[in-house]
């Protein structure tokens, strides 16, 4: 009977003075033993891509345990063992007695969210309901920079694990300093370079939510989801991001802004108590007393708080940005500056991640092509009908339902359903520039 794996295995030859690399060692010990990458991942249960990435030399120093299981599977013995090890840079000696086990990397937990929840109970319990009532192990939460998202799932984590569930958070790196989210040490959670690989051992079979904050971010983005749900049975996942994945079983959850209050005209009568009920006002007015603890909704104010709410479309990043700036103008002075500078937009500490205008540039930028342009086309009227963009794309009901789902538009009057609008910030963009992805690519 012979087979690979009754073939003696020697270790692949040196040059004089010259010690071979994890990556030689292990592709000679493979070539000799017959096997594929497949079969080689498949004996010592790693996946192909950690297979492929040792060869290459992608990862150089791979984990203790990792080279114990390839040795196994390809049948080494002791002084290969110790040769390959030895390469991987790990110095210990395999003929002592074997190194009690190491244990799993543990998954961050989720910080803190950054303040009450506000406007969002709707939203907040459907994500709940997927998750715990239907089953759904992957989740999808999508809409623009600065919507609130991370937000949202912040306080759903925070439900979830009141409730007994264990929570692992894995975020990318570009908003860390701003949103209050901070990584692990090292700024990567787990170090390593296969992120499915660490991510399924450190989660196993347990059941668990992991949220993937910024999944089409590079860091978050490289994780494959569809085969750590293949090998988690009791994992569920949550992606942030500002487009769906379209995997298999994926639901989306869009988070569009938040409502904003009725129009009024300068002797209109407010009604400062419901009007302190609306999403975006209640939002702002937690924002302002956060700066100015003493502030209150009174007659005197109450137009420029509708006006500015309605000018910056409910966009939580934008209210809070604005709530800010009150802190140097009150808001009849701030919506004076709004026709003629757009500085609001910005956060006051100066923070370049959190522009507004530029992180809608980006969520413009992702919309399909022929989606962005019947945008653009429609941005500057007050409201449009699906029938409108007929002569724009061929399909405008899909074109109508990808606009709606990026949150770049909104129903113009909830009283006409068939009416939309483009955001207003949507409109600026378009105004400052007819072009998104050079705005994008600028910031």
């Amino acid at each position: 009977m012979g087979g690979p794996w009754q073939r003696p295995v020697s270790a692949p030859s040196e040059g004089p003075g010259e010690a071979a690399s994890f990556a030689d060692l292990l592709k000679g010990h493979r070539g000799r033993s017959g096997l594929t990458q497949q079969q080689l991942a498949d004996f010592a249960t790693l996946s192909v891509r950690a297979v492929r990435d040792l060869e290459s030399g992608r990862v150089r120093r791979p984990r203790r345990e990792s080279v114990r299981l390839l040795a196994d599977a390809l049948r080494l013995g002791d002084p290969e063992r110790l040769h390959l090890l030895a390469a991987s840079g790990s110095p210990a000696d395999l003929r002592a007695a074997p190194p009690a086990p190491s244990a799993p990397p543990v998954l961050p937990e989720p910080p803190a969210p950054p303040g009450a929840l506000v406007g969002r109970d709707v939203e907040l319990q459907v994500l709940l309901d997927q998750v715990t009532v239907h089953g759904h192990r992957l989740v999808s939460v999508v809409g623009i920079g600065g919507i609130g998202k991370t937000h949202l799932v912040l306080e759903a984590a925070r439900v979830l694990r009141a409730a007994g569930w264990q929570v692992g958070w894995y975020s990318s790196v570009e908003d860390f300093p701003c949103c209050g989210v901070v990584p692990a040490a090292g700024g990567s959670p787990l170090g390593a370079a296969d992120l499915t690989d660490d991510l399924a051992e450190a989660i196993g079979e347990r059941r668990e939510l992991l949220v993937l904050d910024g999944g089409d971010a590079p860091v978050a983005g490289g994780v494959d989801v569809s085969e750590l749900l293949r090998r988690c049975p009791g994992l569920h996942v949550v992606v942030t991001g500002l487009t769906p994945r379209h995997l298999p079983g994926e639901r989306v959850l869009p988070l569009t802004a938040l409502a904003v209050p009725e129009e009024v005209r300068d002797h209109d009568h407010v009604d400062c108590a419901r009007l302190s009920e609306v999403e975006s006002v209640a939002l702002f007015l937690s924002h302002m007393r956060r700066s100015r603890p003493g502030f209150r909704l009174r007659e005197d104010n109450a137009h420029a708080v509708v006006r500015l709410c309605r000018w910056l479309d409910g966009v939580p990043r934008a209210l809070e940005h604005a709530a800010a700036w009150c802190l140097l103008y009150p808001p009849e002075v701030l919506l004076a500056q709004v026709g003629r500078d757009s500085f609001l937009l910005a956060s006051p500490t100066g923070c370049d991640h959190r522009n507004v205008l530029r992180s809608l540039a980006r969520s413009v930028d992702v919309v399909a092509e022929g989606h962005r342009r019947a945008l653009l086309a429609v941005a500057d009227r007050p409201h449009w009908t699906v029938e409108d963009l007929g002569h724009l794309v061929p399909d405008p009901a899909a074109a109508l339902h990808a606009l709606l789902l990026h949150g770049l538009v909104r129903p113009a009057d909830a009283r006409v359903p068939e009416r939309f609008t483009a955001l207003h910030l949507v409109r600026l963009l378009s105004e400052r520039d007819r072009t998104p992805t050079r705005v994008a690519r600028a910031g």
